[in-house]
């Protein structure tokens, strides 16, 4: 039985016994994207999921293979009306490839994300990523929005 506030581990739609295996990925330049990686790994953690948080320049390869679910983050560059593009995109492509690998984008931006969001999935699916969902969230919203986004990306993976 369930104690109170605990629930039920996240699990994949094809019924497998496991908690799903999440590995959230983030450049962040002023702080604001590492900590909505650590927010989105915060839920789900407490959603049931195994998590494990890296920078991009720290990435476990063996844990991103074994990955279900993969979150990868940047921030916002650009300028505030126009220009709006993903931070750092030379360090995400950096990554490993991510063929056939759920992956949910997320940035964080200030004032405008503008359509870097979308961008970002774009750049993600050049890199073999199944993008499931993209994201910007403003960063004085982080504590509400990160973990917001996280819960609607596991909800949507397990159904």
């Amino acid at each position: 039985m369930l104690g109170m506030g605990e629930s039920e581990p996240v699990r994949l739609p094809d019924g497998e016994s496991s908690p799903v295996n999440v590995v959230i990925i983030h450049q962040s330049r002023t702080g604001n994207t590492q900590r909505a990686a650590e927010l989105i790994g915060g839920a789900a953690e407490a959603a049931g999921a195994t998590v494990s948080v890296r920078p991009v320049t720290n990435i476990d390869f063996k844990e991103l293979a074994d990955a279900d679910l993969v979150f990868v983050g940047t921030w916002v560059d650009g300028l505030i009306l126009f220009g709006h593009r993903p931070g750092d995109s030379d360090k995400v492509r950096r990554i490993p490839k991510l063929w056939n690998k759920r992956v949910a984008a997320f940035m964080t931006h200030a004032v405008n994300p503008g359509g870097a969001a979308e961008k970002f999935a774009a750049l993600l699916e050049e890199h073999g990523a199944d993008v499931v969902a993209a994201r910007s969230l403003n960063r004085r919203r982080l504590e509400t929005e990160a973990p917001a986004f996280a819960d609607e990306v596991l909800a949507a993976a397990s159904a």
